[in-house]
């Protein structure tokens, strides 16, 4: 194959399949690695035998690093220059018509270094080289059998091609050392690897010179013709990818900066903040920090952890967000962050179990002194906002009853010193009146799972939230077997239903919250405000969609009318989610019937139906909190979710916004997924005030005890 090409011919009007490496960037590189060499076959998937700077580099050093073998295979129709006449096996002359592969498997000189004079001679005279019966291409089933053969793979594959090598060299589990662009680090199917510490940069990352051919055109910058009358080109954002290991991978960067949020800005759209260069990374943040690509030339995996990258935010899971600041795009990240800091200001480390999208850890995350680091979900496609939107939290999904995801749970969690437990088990038998089954039901095992993890762990705090309807189901006698089950576990138990009104949600949503210590009993927040945010304060701001109009990222056209709209507003300059719903043409016909703020009593009977809910066909009221949100806001017959004058159901980001999700935070997946993660959230704010009152008790607490 062309291996010494590093783009492909459609980004520049110039032949860049005849860019040829340097032997001086060969060596410089290959030094690094010369013990890993020793007894190894090396495969080089090179232009020509000889002129590569690959095979003549392996060539000379055949000796000093003991190789088994050594193979070269070229591409039909490469250069075959030679300062002499070469021939294969067949004593017939080299055409570059033809394919061919070198395999050197013995020492063929006493030498330690071997000159060029006595590699000319054995190539010459040794019959080394054969014809290939197909054309070399390294995806062929004959090249893949030198594939297999080799130990390490060195070399330099075109641009356009360097997917489907590296993908190769995964599937056949290969060692190797690459020249590619940096670009390629942010590709989905390699950055998995980069992130995972399977693959890392090489000593080389940056500029990098290539002999071009005599009639490559001259150019303003990046050209040159040396004293031979060898015409170059470099480029400038070229690296060696490999899978060998490097001393600079084990060397702890050293920090000399501090954080300055005038210094740091946050990006829009995503909580990380944005460093202009590696010698800027801040010793004292302990967030996401987005750093430039040349910082993985110095990542060390104990330092630091690879969150993701910011590069266009597209559906590949590692690829955040795009990252903008102010509104205006910069250059792609990486997104990292420092496993070395501690912050003291973190007391609660926290298991969010039944995570979903995420709204109680985010709630939580509000309180400096809450900090979620692991989180589980059976559903990936309802994680994945979790994954997005706080990537520093270690997601794990599947089931929790599963013996190794279990496992898994608590090995991570005694990794990162989890000390407490929130999440809302499913628990469906508790309804069922008279047969008293609580948790001996087998559909409760959720329930029990969850208390047998805090059995495991011991957390110092654990937090419990579920329907409202738990506490009174069955005259409370299973109300009354979860409170018996924490004592018998040694935890003190506060439990009574919240409001999410009273904490700043514009909304009635009412849950059953269990609050269980072991130091002291925890009671329950008191309500923050008793004037209730209004379903206008909550998204007057976005009254201008029709039905099927919006789209997943959009500009704002208005300005914020509240105080809660613009803290909704605080940490994004874009708006995401607000797409409204492809109502049928009877049900748009149905909602024209029914005036501002009223309900399906404004229909004629013959318009209703089967339907016999009091609530379907609803229009929220601009001057009341909006009543519960739940899974399927977005259809116009549900219930009480359709706008309060538009024709249309609410849209994902109104529901948003009436959980208390601010906009910032992004839902991704499908139709069905997005509306699930939104209406089976614990509403952040909600969630805020139980962490805000679990902090102040257990400090109050501690300072009493000590002032004794």
């Amino acid at each position: 194959m062309h291996s010494n090409s590093i783009l492909n011919k459609a980004k520049y009007s110039e032949n860049t399949d005849e860019w040829y490496t340097d032997y001086r960037t060969v060596e410089d590189e290959i030094g690094h690695y010369t013990e890993q060499f020793y007894g190894k076959t090396v495969l080089c998937n090179c232009d020509d035998p000889y002129e590569s700077a690959f095979a003549k580099y392996f060539l000379k050093n055949f000796n000093i690093l003991a190789l088994k073998k050594l193979i070269c295979t070229s591409y039909q129709g490469s250069r075959i220059i030679g300062h002499s006449p070469l021939y294969d096996d067949q004593n017939n002359r080299l055409k570059k018509e033809h394919a061919y592969v070198m395999i050197v498997d013995r020492r063929f000189s006493a030498s330690q270094i071997i000159s060029d004079a006595e590699i000319r001679r054995f190539l010459a005279d040794s019959g080394t080289v054969k014809k290939l019966k197909g054309d070399g291409d390294f995806r062929s089933q004959e090249c893949i059998q030198y594939l297999k053969e080799a130990d390490i793979i060195v070399t330099n594959p075109p641009f356009s091609k360097f997917i489907d090598l590296f993908s190769l060299l995964v599937q056949y589990k290969k060692k190797y050392l690459l020249i590619g662009n940096q670009n390629a680090i942010t590709y989905k199917e390699i950055f998995p690897y980069i992130k995972n510490g399977k693959a890392w940069i090489g000593y080389h990352f940056g500029d990098m010179a290539f002999k071009v051919p005599q009639d490559t055109l001259p150019r303003k910058t990046r050209f040159w013709i040396d004293s031979k009358g060898q015409k170059w080109r470099s480029l400038g954002n070229a690296m060696w990818l490999t899978n060998l290991d490097t001393k600079q991978r084990h060397k702890t960067l050293e920090l000399t900066c501090q954080y300055d949020p005038e210094k740091y800005p946050q990006y829009d759209n995503f909580d990380a903040i944005n460093v202009s260069k590696v010698a800027e990374i801040p010793m004292d943040y302990p967030g996401i920090m987005g750093v430039p690509l040349t910082y993985l030339k110095y990542h060390n995996a104990e330092q630091f952890e690879i969150v993701g990258e910011a590069n266009h935010g597209s559906d590949n899971k590692f690829d955040l967000f795009k990252p903008t600041i102010k509104g205006k795009e910069i250059f792609k990240r990486i997104l990292i962050k420092n496993k070395k800091y501690r912050n003291p200001a973190v007391k609660y480390k926290i298991l969010d179990l039944f995570c979903g999208a995420g709204g109680m850890s985010y709630g939580m995350h509000q309180n400096p002194h809450f900090n979620t680091v692991v989180a589980l979900d059976i559903d990936e496609k309802l994680s994945i906002t979790l994954k997005k939107n706080m990537p520093q939290i270690n997601v794990i999904t599947g089931d929790i009853r599963d013996t190794k995801i279990k496992k898994k749970i608590v090995k991570a969690a005694r990794e990162y010193g989890v000390n407490m437990i929130i999440g809302g088990p499913p628990c469906q038998g508790y309804s069922l009146k008279g047969k008293k089954l609580g948790l001996n039901d087998p559909r409760n095992f959720l329930f029990l799972e969850y208390l047998r993890l805090v059995e495991i762990l011991q957390p110092e705090v654990f937090v419990i939230e579920n329907v409202k309807s738990l506490l009174s189901t069955s005259k409370g006698w299973f109300k009354e077997q979860i409170i018996a089950k924490i004592k018998q576990l040694g935890y003190y138990v506060e439990v009574g239903v919240l409001k999410a009104s009273d904490f700043g949600v514009p909304q009635t949503r009412e849950r059953t919250i269990f609050v269980c210590c072991k130091s002291k009993k925890i009671h329950l927040p008191f309500p923050t405000t008793n004037k209730p945010v209004t379903v206008r304060e909550a998204i007057e701001d976005l009254a201008y969609l029709n039905s099927n109009e919006g789209s997943f990222e959009q500009e704002y056209i208005t300005r914020p009318t509240s105080v809660y709209q613009r803290r909704m507003r605080t940490h994004s300059h874009k708006l995401y989610n607000h797409k409204a719903s492809n109502h049928a043409k009877v049900a748009i016909e149905k909602l024209r019937q029914i005036p501002p703020e009223k309900g399906r009593e404004c229909l004629p009977k013959k318009l209703l139906g089967k339907q016999q809910f009091h609530s379907t066909w609803g229009r929220l009221k601009w001057e009341e909190p909006s009543p519960t949100i739940d899974t399927r806001f977005d259809a116009a017959s549900n219930g009480t979710n359709n706008h309060p004058f538009l024709n249309r159901a609410i849209t994902p980001r109104e529901a948003a916004r009436i959980q208390s999700f601010d906009d910032s935070y992004v839902f991704y997946g499908a139709k069905v997924a997005i509306r699930t993660q939104i209406g089976n959230a614990v509403p952040p704010l909600l969630a805020k005030a139980i962490a805000d009152s679990i902090y102040e008790q257990l400090e109050n607490d501690k300072k009493r005890r000590q002032n004794k």
